[in-house]
Formats: C-alpha cells, sequence, structure tokens
C-alpha cells in the first residue's frame, strides 16, 4: 500500500467516525427535564433587600425663543 493511500485510509477513518460521533449525539436519548429547561434568573436579581432604580428626571423644557 503506498502512503497515499494509507493516508486516505486514515483520514477517511476519522472523518466516519467523527460523523458517527455527531449523529449519535443527535440521536441520543435526553432526559425529558434537560431538553424543556428554561433560563433561569439567578438568585442575585431576587434580593428582597435590593434597592430600586431611582426614576430618571424629565429633562426641563427649553424656553420657546422667537
Amino acid at each position: 500500500m503506498s502512503v497515499g493511500k494509507t493516508a486516505g485510509w486514515t483520514l477517511g477513518g476519522l472523518l466516519l467516525g467523527v460523523l458517527a460521533g455527531f449523529a449519535g449525539e443527535l440521536f441520543r436519548r435526553q432526559p425529558a427535564e434537560k431538553v424543556q429547561q428554561r433560563y433561569v434568573a439567578p438568585e442575585a436579581t431576587r434580593t428582597p433587600d435590593a434597592r430600586t432604580p431611582r426614576p430618571v428626571p424629565e429633562p426641563a423644557a427649553e424656553p420657546v425663543t422667537r
């Protein structure tokens, strides 16, 4: 077997293994709670003693010029 043919078989086998790994991950069964997982806010945002932001003051009305 020539070096080129050996390299071809090696790279082909590696590619086939990578594709089989991806297919295995795609079709792997996952627990229902993992599939239905939603983003949950961190606990820091629900701190009871957190201060609410001060309201932004409205800009003063500019005088009318004629």
